[in-house]
């Protein structure tokens, strides 16, 4: 009878058995509670009920098995309840970190970030030393880094003495780097300099105030770092700033790139990675006391899905600005993808900015410059100029309308009248219509501006046949592109006023100086090509504010450009603009005079004005201008 009572029993405990395997067996169950399928840690269910190491080793199977077939909500629950019945019991302590692991894996797996972080703090409060600890430790830093919790990731792993050698000094450093100078200083006041962590906290803060001209107290904390034995580069860093009076100068630094070299836009890559190379060369000899600049160049494959691992891999490697990305995406993403977001980077060639975060630029703003002149242009007629009767020939839809409006609305904000505003469309080959209306009300300023070489072409001789040959005509910075003023006759362009930011006509402009390195050292003819020059002037944005910045760091770089210097550049007078993240060039007035621009004569200008309108019509000889006309435009 006995027997068969035992029987029966070790038959139920067979049958429980199998119940756990299958999920949590009954009896653990109501002992820890309901179990969790969401983000919230269980209650505390009273006093731990002994549980057999076999039974718990199956049910932690349960859970392993749920998180591999991706059932994460199912493991989460119940690594947590597991977790918390077994905590207590000496025995099954193991078992409860591995199931507590699981549960934070789970909770990341359903993108619960600060769920799965809760349970790392958790374990690595409580697990000892060893394999899970150290996976743990990096599984809550990374965690806290990619929601944005650099501070905190940084304070664990200063906590724990461990934790530099399990997740590494690099990436310690690149979490370091996004740090403010408050959350340094506040972790610099709670860790002395006496660990290698610690160090590293101490050096960052020490760059950053000495970017801010805090000299006496960056020199203070490099010292106190060097009382220690830091390990490099952080010994380098802090002698450096202990031994400097108010400038640094020189030193190593790192500028990294990324270019299509391969794929299908290899062919600009190439191009863009001559540019960056010659304006390396140009430095080192222009300032050979300066920074020894090493170029890391990454080939993204023309691919922009690769942008964001790229990004990573040059912060490892400590560069202190990024030239790139080629598209407009991809140098939006690059801007996201930064763990350092103070670490520069200068687009040559993205056409358009698309939330860009702090620190990063683009060349290549077509729309902005475009407005940028017509507005100079604008305040040039009616300030310097003195005419205020205005009209605008504008083609349709070549993308020029913003810097029509900006010019329109400037002559106006400055006391000038406009007296016409005619369109053309510029596939066709003849403007005549819209040209002699425009002619009909007697302007004596007309803006024609035009999207290329192409369109300056088509409408220059047609303005000068259709009756607008007595006025000043101002052109927009495709007027003095070489292509055009090699093809155009004297008639068409002589006294015609260009807003420019690149001269690429006159001699020793820094674009013909530009052309001859480029062709001396590649062993080319460049032609009319700018994009070299583009990817040369990203990066002597670069190496300007790596100069001005003083120290190696990103920060530091940042710093300077935020401070909106000018820097002399091959495709104009670069001016970093932070508002709009875009690079402004300086536009120049000049006046075309036998196929070149030359700064402008006021009083020569004016005096051909009155020459022409004074002098027989070339179509219609007899024809005399109106003596108001004539007092209008007489040289003051």
């Amino acid at each position: 009878m006995a027997r068969r009572r035992r029987s029966r029993f070790n038959a139920k405990r067979c049958a429980a058995g199998r119940q756990v395997a299958l999920g949590c067996s009954a009896a653990l169950i109501a002992t820890v509670g309901c179990v969790l399928t969401t983000g919230s840690p269980p209650e505390d269910a009273g006093a731990p009920v002994a549980v057999d190491t076999g039974q718990a080793e199956i049910a932690l199977q349960v859970v392993e098995s749920d998180y591999r077939r991706g059932n994460f909500a199912a493991a989460s629950g119940r690594g947590d309840s597991l977790s918390l019945a077994w905590a207590n019991q000496d025995l099954l302590r193991p078992l409860a970190d591995r199931a507590l692991s699981l549960a934070g894996r789970a909770l990341e797996a359903q993108n619960l970030p600060g769920a799965a972080a809760d349970r790392y703090g958790r374990l690595l409060a409580r697990a000892p030393a060893g394999p899970l600890r150290d996976e743990t430790l990096e599984r809550l830093v990374r965690v806290l880094a990619d929601t944005g919790r650099e501070p905190e990731a940084v304070g664990v792993m200063l906590a724990d003495p461990q934790a530099l050698e399990a997740v590494g000094p690099d990436t310690f450093r690149e979490l370091t780097s996004a740090l403010t100078v408050a959350h340094l200083r506040d972790l610099a006041d709670r860790h002395p300099p006496r660990t290698a962590a610690a160090s590293i906290v101490h050096v960052q803060l020490a760059r950053l105030l000495f970017v801010a001209r805090e000299s006496d107290e960056a020199r203070r904390l490099a010292a106190g770092v060097l009382e220690g034995r830091p390990a490099e580069p952080e010994r380098t860093t802090a002698e450096l700033i202990a031994a400097a009076g108010t400038e640094l100068s020189s030193g190593t630094a790192r500028i990294g790139a990324i270019l299509p070299l391969t794929g299908d836009l290899a062919d600009v890559g190439e191009l863009l990675r001559e540019g960056i190379e010659l304006a390396v060369d140009r430095h080192h000899l222009a300032r050979p006391d300066g920074f020894d600049v090493a170029l890391v160049l990454l080939d993204d494959e023309s691919n922009p899905e690769n942008t964001p691992s790229l990004v990573r891999s040059l912060e490892r490697r400590g560069v202190v600005a990024i030239i790139g990305p080629l598209r407009s995406e991809s140098f939006a993403t690059a801007t996201r993808a930064r763990r350092n977001p103070r670490l520069p980077i200068i687009s040559p060639t993205a056409t358009e900015v698309l939330r860009p975060g702090p620190g990063s630029y683009t060349l290549d703003a077509g729309a902005t410059r475009e407005s940028d002149v017509a507005e100079a242009l604008a305040r040039w007629t009616i300030e310097r100029l003195g005419l205020r009767r205005v009209g605008v020939l504008e083609p349709l839809g070549a993308g020029l309308g913003g810097g029509v409006r900006r010019f329109i609305r400037t002559i106006r904000e400055h006391g000038g009248e406009l007296v016409g505003h005619e369109r053309y469309d510029p596939s066709l080959t003849t403007f005549q219509e819209p040209i002699e209306a425009l002619a009909a009300v007697e302007p004596d300023v007309v803006f024609a501006p035009s999207p290329s070489a192409t369109g300056v072409l088509s409408v220059a001789p047609q303005l000068f046949y259709y009756g607008l040959y007595n006025v000043i005509v101002l052109g927009s910075e495709a007027w003095a592109d070489p292509a055009a003023l090699r093809r155009l006759e004297e008639f068409a362009t002589d006294h015609r006023v260009v807003g420019l930011t690149m001269d690429r006509v006159s001699a020793g402009t820094p674009w013909r100086r530009f052309v001859a390195d480029y062709e001396r050292k590649y062993r080319k003819s460049l032609r009319d090509n700018v994009i070299p020059a583009l990817a040369h002037d990203a990066t002597a944005l670069a190496l300007a504010a790596l100069e001005g910045g003083r120290l190696p760091i990103p920060a530091a770089l940042t710093a300077y450009l935020e401070e909106e210097p000018e820097v002399e550049g091959v495709t104009g007078l670069l001016r970093p603009e932070t508002g709009r993240s875009v690079v402004h060039r300086a536009t120049e007035i000049r006046m075309l005079v036998e196929g070149s621009p030359v700064d402008v004569d006021r009083g020569e200008l004016l005096q051909w004005l009155a020459e022409v309108r004074g002098g027989p019509s070339p179509f219609a000889p007899r024809e005399t201008v109106r003596a108001d006309t004539l007092r209008r435009v007489r040289p003051r």
